[in-house]
């Protein structure tokens, strides 16, 4: 079994992680707990970091957990997993940091600045995550992973930072693909979002796509209004050119600084659309053909902006994805797997 689990800070993650590695490995062997391996990767920094891995320790020193500290290059490590081994692995946030900004000693003295060719890096680091992620999960029989949802705010953030959160939401999808479970904790309560849950199952999918896109006038004609959100980075431009058949040229992605063109079948971006309304004071449109398919940033979580222009831009995008989703099926993104929304009642 393979699992993910994300959410926000401090909202039972790591808890929950434990006590279904704890169930999963008594399941595999009813005689002994299969082996339970802790995979920790935070590299303390400070006495703050000290104290939460104490902290994590303390937790789980009675479960029968072996902790393996390797903060990155983890397919080494994982390679010489013991045979049917149970792995909690927290946290995939912390090892994409590792991989970005852990550099030696000797990279750190002779570049005035180490992180400034980060950006040219990105697809060599995703790679490298993702190998070694895929070691792990072939070699262990059952693997739990915690991550940290980071991607539902309307902050502007600076280069390096977007950059760790691009990794890390592409770094989830990569693993969210590759699981049978979805889980996302709030509150210490948890969404699960199991794959026969996330769609039809395979057969059933194809062939429901063959119906709908036997040909382009037949999939409009059967379209209904379609609203997708999510946080940034969460695969909802990819799942919706899949789900609804949709050619690059098809999508209007839209600018702060330039209209949109609503004549295309798919506006992508709508909280961009919005904010060029907000410079130019403009109503934005909220009503659209049966055809049209929106896709928005999810912006409204967080601490409220400081600035007065991100401030009104959450409160009209969010004003105007309530007056949208009134006529439209609503689709909830998460780590690149679809959740329906249904409206209250």
């Amino acid at each position: 079994m393979k699992v993910l689990i994300s959410g926000g800070c401090k909202n039972g993650k790591s808890s929950y992680a434990q006590e279904l590695a704890v169930k999963e490995a008594l399941a595999a062997n009813e005689n002994r707990p299969s082996s339970l391996v802790y995979f920790a990767t935070m590299i303390p920094h400070d006495s703050e970091d000290d104290e939460r891995i104490k902290k994590h320790r303390d937790d789980r020193k009675n479960l029968g957990f072996k902790t393996i500290e390797c903060g990155k290059n983890i397919s080494e490590v994982a390679k010489n997993l013991e045979l049917g081994s149970v792995v909690l692995f927290d946290s995939l946030t912390a090892l994409v940091a590792n991989e970005m900004f852990e550099k030696d000693d000797a990279c750190l003295k002779s570049a005035e600045n180490p992180f400034e060719n980060l950006e040219a890096e990105e697809p060599e680091i995703i790679q490298k995550i993702q190998n070694e992620l895929e070691i792990l999960m072939n070699q262990a029989a059952s693997v739990i992973f915690v991550s940290d949802t980071i991607f539902n705010d309307g902050r502007i953030y600076d280069k390096t930072t977007e950059l760790y959160r691009r990794i890390l939401a592409k770094t989830e999808r990569f693993v969210a693909e590759r699981c049978d479970k979805l889980i996302e904790m709030s509150a210490k309560l948890k969404i699960e979002n199991k794959k026969s849950q996330a769609g039809e199952n395979k057969v059933e999918k194809m062939e429901t796509e063959k119906k709908l896109h036997e040909s382009d006038e037949m999939a409009h004609s059967l379209a209904k209004l379609q609203l997708v959100i999510g946080g940034a980075y969460q695969g909802k431009a990819s799942w919706a050119k899949k789900e609804f058949a949709l050619s690059d040229s098809e999508i209007s992605v839209c600018n702060p600084d330039f209209p949109p063109d609503f004549s295309k079948r798919c506006i992508s971006h709508y909280e961009n659309y919005v904010a060029y309304c907000l410079k130019n004071n403009l109503r934005p449109q909220t009503h659209f053909s049966d055809d049209k398919i929106i896709i928005c940033d999810d912006i409204f979580c967080g601490v409220v902006p400081i600035d007065a222009f991100q401030r009104k831009l959450r409160e009209e995008t969010g004003l105007s994805l309530q007056k949208i989703a009134e006529n439209a099926e609503v689709t909830r993104i998460f780590c690149g797997l679809p959740q329906k929304m249904s409206r209250r009642g």
